[in-house]
């Protein structure tokens, strides 16, 4: 693999240029082992200088989706989750196929997002974190960055999980922020961001968190109309927390309540799960036996890369994990070239530092 971006960039620009990228896609619809690749987005919107939340969040402009859904329309077949879990069992997989995904719950989803994939006429799957829709509040790492970009203060200190210098305008304070969170078994996450909003000297109270979730953070109601297009709805658990840090009994709150809480709100099962910053549960059995406590069909990772789904008949020798089904990231900085080259060839396929 080219580690460096900018020599997968300028490879990829040479395969579109030339051809190269159209044409593999054209002879991979003749090959008897579908490659099914599964792009994931998280939110599509402009920034500016006066954007206040967590800039690595954005994964295109609303004019750089549309581009790279009309690539996919044009040279793939967009599949859904039944058809994914159709395949694991055995069913096969139409050429070319690609999922199209989004977690979260960004409400760009609903007002930016949707009406291009209905424009461009293909079909995507949400993953929602549930708790903070219900409860209007703002997700973790967006209050990190929100408290960093509006406080006064240069410096702050903190004392959960640990003692911590915050240097507020210091170059990877936000990601060594969040890093506590994902990083930290058991934390109490109420507790740090308390602790954090309190240390940086920031206005904050429910109403003021509840207007900020209604800027960025879908409804039920919009999450309903989703579905409505004919979207697919899957988990992202409740409060996005990654699976590894914690206990059995948070564990199935996070992956059961949440497929408990979009079955009520939306009156389908729910069957797929994304898993919240995309780490690798392969070799983690208390999370592989949650998930399949919780009732799920299938589960996601970001571990980057793609899925070969083999014929019926060699699945004894080479199994298709159906709870560590891998996907591609996706980034603004990427080059429609580059979106297409890692769907074609996916041993070039951009690695993302900022999961979510």
């Amino acid at each position: 693999m080219l580690h460096r971006v900018g020599t997968r960039e300028r490879v990829a620009a040479l395969l579109d240029r030339t051809g190269a990228l159209a044409g593999l896609m054209r002879v991979r619809r003749f090959v008897p082992v579908p490659t099914l690749a599964i792009v994931t987005y998280h939110h599509i919107t402009e920034q500016d200088g006066r954007y206040a939340f967590d800039p690595d969040v954005a994964d295109a402009t609303p004019a750089q989706f549309r581009r790279q859904m009309e690539t996919l329309a044009r040279h793939c077949t967009v599949v859904g989750v039944d058809d994914v879990i159709a395949a694991i069992e055995g069913k096969a997989l139409p050429s070319n196929p690609v999922l199209i995904t989004f977690d979260d719950g960004y409400r760009s989803c609903h007002d930016t997002a949707l009406p291009i994939l209905r424009a461009v006429g293909v079909p995507a799957t949400f993953f929602i974190a549930t708790a903070f829709t219900t409860e209007r509040r703002i997700y973790w790492w967006e209050r990190i960055a929100l408290l960093l970009s509006s406080t006064k203060l240069d410096h702050a200190t903190l004392s959960y999980p640990h003692p911590i210098a915050v240097h507020v305008r210091a170059p990877g304070m936000r990601r060594a922020l969040t890093d506590i969170v994902k990083d930290t078994a058991s934390l109490d996450l109420e507790r740090f961001l308390t602790e954090l909003t309190t240390a940086l000297e920031v206005p904050w109270s429910r109403e003021i968190e509840a207007r900020h979730a209604s800027e960025l953070i879908m409804t039920w109601d919009q999450i309903r109309a989703v579905a409505a297009a004919g979207m697919d709805i899957g988990s992202h658990t409740r409060t996005h927390r990654v699976l590894q840090t914690l206990d059995e009994a948070a564990l199935d709150d996070e992956l059961g309540g949440s497929k408990a809480d979009l079955e009520r709100e939306l009156g389908r099962p729910t069957l797929a799960v994304a898993y919240p910053v995309g780490r690798t549960i392969a070799e983690v059995p208390k999370i592989r036996q949650a998930i399949d406590r919780a009732g799920y069909r299938i589960g996601m990772s970001n571990a980057s890369g793609v899925n070969r789904m083999w014929p019926q008949v060699l699945r004894g020798m080479l199994p298709v994990d159906r709870f560590d089904i891998r996907r591609l990231s996706t980034d603004r900085t990427m080059s429609d070239a580059m979106f297409f080259t890692q769907v074609a060839l996916p041993g070039l396929s951009y690695i993302s530092k900022f999961n979510r």
